[in-house]
């Protein structure tokens, strides 16, 4: 409960005053000099003068100090650095540095409570301590914490959604075959989806091959004549057009591979597929050059269209869509084909999901028999709705200012 004074801390750092003349006397030939000449070069030389006396370090005469011996230590010295470790010293040693005022008690500090800890409550420290006051009306720091990217959370709550629905996920590459986007879900080689407007197209390496030629020869035949399928076919098949490498369109090229994995022991089976597609639309509220979609297909006996129209409301209620309406529509793949549109403030009525029943020029080919219910459709446009804008491009905006102040969803 002692601390050094300033003088001890001078002391302790620089040396005792009659540690200091001691040296310097012996630094001299003769171990001596006049009084005048010490005077001016030891700093506070009539303390050191006085305790070299009365330690008979030295002696005066004539005008003269002279040196009589160098002691080994200096124990003074070794009663500061305690002191300022902490450590404990001697009573004689206390009364010692007190009387050349070279140390001071502690005044002892009231216990005091700054914030509570489960051990403070434990060990009942908090007893007879003294809490800081809070000053409630003071602005605090504000936190700029990390936190996953709000359109994010939203990918990932789809994701958690549709498996608790049982649906199991499948991914496929982002190069993608023409094959697997378009010709294995019969859309025809002179379909307007299939141009350059339509579908990103790699210039080297520009084609791809399919490793099942059985499959490959199956759905060239179901362009040409219908094949199996009680179809009569497009009539015509582009060869070369098939095996083009393209930045994938749709998730639905991934729903083609999983069909083709699918036994009859499995079923029922529901599979999805979240994954990014790349589109050259023009970009404006409701349209960017790449987007997420969210895919799905159930393979089972009996199902019909009312199966899927309970899938989708299942699973945009479970994602915050409040409203949500179907029309008919067409898509080359599936037959009957519906449209599933939610409403977003801003914009109104807006299509989400493209839905539907694969017809059997698609579903026989890739080696299914039974019904399979399909569906895909943007997730930005879901994203929007649960976010609250109505701008596609701010779900990839690196504007901080919203990303920091946005709510976690």
């Amino acid at each position: 409960m002692y601390k050094l004074t300033d003088e001890g801390k001078k002391y302790l750092k620089e040396g005792l005053p009659e540690k200091n003349l001691v040296e310097y006397l012996n630094s001299l030939p003769e171990k001596s000099c006049e009084l005048k000449y010490a005077e001016k070069r030891i700093e506070n030389f009539h303390i050191a003068l006085k305790w070299c006396l009365e330690k008979k370090l030295v002696k005066v005469e004539n005008g003269k100090i002279k040196l009589l011996r160098y002691p080994e230590k200096f124990e003074e010295e070794d009663y500061l650095l305690k002191v300022d470790r902490g450590e404990k010293i001697g009573k004689d040693a206390l009364k010692l540095l007190f009387q050349r005022k070279l140390i001071e008690k502690v005044k002892k500090v009231e216990k005091e409570i700054t914030f509570l800890t489960p051990e403070i409550l434990k060990d009942e420290l908090w007893k007879g301590a003294r809490f800081k006051p809070y000053k409630v009306d003071v602005v605090s720091k504000k936190a700029i914490p990390g936190k996953i990217h709000p359109y994010q959370q939203i990918i990932d709550e789809i994701r958690e959604t549709l498996v608790n629905l049982g649906f199991v996920e499948e991914k496929g590459p982002l190069v993608e075959l023409n094959f697997w986007n378009c010709d294995a879900l019969f859309m025809p080689s002179d379909h307007p989806a299939r141009g350059i407007h339509d579908i990103f197209m790699l210039k080297k390496p520009r084609y791809g091959k399919v490793l099942d030629k059985k499959l490959w020869k199956r759905v060239e035949l179901t362009h040409l004549n219908g094949w199996k399928t009680g179809s009569k076919g497009w009539g015509n098949w582009n060869f070369n057009l098939a095996r083009t490498l393209i930045l994938r369109s749709q998730n639905t090229a991934i729903s083609a591979r999983s069909l083709t994995k699918i036994k009859e022991a499995n079923l029922p089976c529901k599979v999805f597929a979240l994954g990014k597609v790349f589109r050259p639309d023009v970009i404006d509220s409701k349209h960017f050059i790449e987007f997420e979609q969210f895919e799905g297909i159930v393979v089972a006996k009996k199902l019909n269209l009312k199966h899927i129209l309970g899938y989708l409301k299942e699973i945009t209620f479970a994602l915050g869509a409040k409203k949500i309406r179907f029309k008919p529509s067409y898509f080359p793949f599936t037959e009957p084909s519906i449209e599933a549109h939610v409403y977003i403030k801003g914009l109104g009525w807006t299509e989400l999901v493209g839905a539907g029943i694969f017809r059997p020029e698609v579903t026989l080919p890739l080696g299914i028999k039974y019904p399979v219910l399909a569906w895909g459709g943007g997730l930005g446009r879901l994203a929007m709705v649960r976010l609250g804008i109505n701008d596609i491009r701010e779900l990839y905006s690196t504007n901080l200012k919203w990303l920091r102040e946005k709510v976690i969803v």
